[in-house]
């Protein structure tokens, strides 16, 4: 009789210690093969809670942050004598940024990405 209660007891829990876990994000710096910079979304969060955390954590960042698609968002640093440019796409598991034009602080603007979703991911 012991068993029973036991099993499933051990399978609620782990699946309370897995939800809790669910919407981890993880930046790896590493360039991808097109050339960008990715950070991979563990959990799958909702398209609209990644737009919104690249669009706030952009312009908290000195961004100028334009939709181009439903899923990209350019980003810009214009300067007095310097500007940048680079595209920011996203799925449910990854976002990939892309520079066209000028240095951008990629590094900066993921991490702030990142910060934003684990915001978001609390509430």
């Amino acid at each position: 009789m012991k068993k029973f209660i036991t099993i499933p007891l051990a399978s609620a829990v782990s699946m309370l210690l897995l939800a809790g876990c669910a919407n981890k994000t993880t930046i790896s710096n590493q360039h991808t093969q097109s050339g960008g910079y990715e950070m991979r979304l563990e959990g799958h969060p909702s398209g609209t809670l990644i737009y919104e955390a690249i669009m706030k954590a952009g312009e908290a960042n000195g961004l100028k942050m334009t939709e181009f698609k439903s899923n990209a968002i350019i980003a810009e640093k214009i300067d007095d004598d310097e500007s940048a440019s680079a595209t920011v796409s996203f799925t449910d598991d990854k976002i990939i940024i892309m520079q066209e034009r000028g240095e951008m602080d990629v590094d900066g603007l993921l991490k702030a990405i990142h910060e934003e979703l684990q915001i978001r991911n609390t509430h």
